[in-house]
């Protein structure tokens, strides 16, 4: 009787310490603050249409990616996007750009015509590397009228910290800066 109370101890014990930790950790970047500043009403501002931020396929699910040398990308298990990354990237850049240039109506799904300006953007990096940094990078369209402009963007961002969060924050901040830039950009072309 005490041999099989010992044997099944060590084996309890054994259990417990290779059983590894699941718990799931959920992320979301922080949205921008909404201004204050007195706006136009929105019936006299020209709209522009946003389609939704596409993403590269090895960033469209839930874990966050982390680049592991110069050919691997692993997609974390325990760390997770609290909701969709494009749903997130998407939501940040119509807040910020209602910010930085506040005479348009960004809208997603808006009535589009011939003459409504549309801004395309598509994310290829949203991801961690091994040296500390955060990468963003992909492209933008917009289209007016028959005229087409492009741009690109490729920056890396270093963490203040180490871990997942650190990450999140670096991304988030640095998508914010992404927009930023390409607002500068998008001003003279749609005037």
């Amino acid at each position: 009787m005490i041999k099989s109370t010992l044997f099944l101890t060590a084996m309890l014990l054994m259990v417990a310490c290779s059983s590894t930790d699941t718990t799931q950790h959920y992320y979301a970047i922080a949205l921008p603050a909404a201004s204050n500043e007195q706006v136009l009403p929105v019936n006299s501002k020209p709209v522009v249409a946003v389609q939704n931020v596409t993403l590269a396929d090895y960033l469209n699910e839930l874990g966050l990616v982390y680049q592991q040398n110069d050919v691997q990308l692993i997609s974390a298990n325990q760390h997770r996007w609290a909701e969709a990354l494009d749903k997130q990237l998407t939501r940040a850049l119509l807040l910020s750009l209602r910010t930085a240039l506040p005479d348009y109506q960004w809208q997603t799904n808006a009535q589009v015509n011939e003459t409504t300006p549309q801004l395309i953007i598509s994310v290829r990096g949203f991801h961690g590397l091994a040296d500390g940094h955060a990468v963003i990078s992909g492209e933008w369209r917009l289209t007016k009228g028959m005229q087409s402009y492009t741009g690109e963007f490729n920056q890396q961002f270093p963490l203040k910290d180490d871990g997942y969060p650190a990450l999140v924050r670096a991304l988030g901040d640095g998508w914010q800066t992404t927009i930023q830039r390409i607002a500068l950009q998008l001003a003279p072309l749609l005037k």
